[in-house]
């Protein structure tokens, strides 16, 4: 399963209507290049009011995002649907805002997700030390555990600064990552681009 979430102004149904998920995918598996995966596509807006991404607010509102996704929507969509409940074929994804979200819930529960994959989007170091100190203390065993650690962002984009320090400061905790630096800006023509190019990793060992 890949549990994709959508950016500030976007809902659920952006990931399909304009992201084209479904059609990407359908096509990725035709060409053999994906395996057959199911996609959940939560909405991600939880109405917490941040001062933007690099503000501690922040960390509020991903933690209640987060707490929603390992409790209540993960064991629903297992519960409900024939579903490989384990971590190995468990993956988060996320654009913008639901890049961040996806960073928190990927970082906090390495023990629910083995692949964490963030479309423009990033933590601030602060943030990244004060929570996740336990995800780069050891990265030998980081780096074994996670299947896929992926990061993208285009260099026209207005985060583009912040994302790109993220992944530096990731190289300097030698977390292992796979990055794709585009053209282009926060946009959902670069979104798909990502999605295409992430899906063709996913699930594969």
């Amino acid at each position: 399963v890949l549990y994709l979430i959508s950016g500030t102004t976007d809902t659920e149904e952006t990931w399909y209507k304009v992201g084209r998920a479904n059609l990407i995918l359908d096509n990725l598996i035709a060409q053999g290049k994906a395996l057959p995966m199911i996609i959940v596509m939560p909405y991600g807006n939880n109405f917490i009011e941040i001062s933007g991404p690099a503000s501690p607010d922040v960390v509020p509102m991903y933690q209640t995002y987060s707490d929603e996704l390992i409790n209540d929507i993960i064991p629903f969509c297992e519960k409900s649907f024939r579903i490989i409940g384990d971590r190995e074929h468990r993956a988060v994804a996320g654009f913008s805002r639901g890049g961040g979200q996806t960073l928190w819930a990927g970082l906090s529960n390495t023990d629910k997700f083995a692949y964490i994959c963030c479309f423009s989007a990033y933590l601030t170091n602060e943030v990244f030390e004060q929570y996740f100190s336990s995800f780069y203390s050891n990265p030998e065993e980081t780096n074994k555990k996670m299947k896929l650690f992926w990061l993208s962002v285009g260099n026209e984009d207005f985060l583009y600064k912040q994302a790109a320090g993220f992944i530096d400061l990731l190289n300097t905790k030698k977390i292992t990552t796979k990055t794709l630096i585009t053209t282009g800006g926060h946009t959902w023509m670069n979104c798909r681009l990502y999605l295409a190019n992430t899906a063709q990793y996913l699930f594969r060992d």
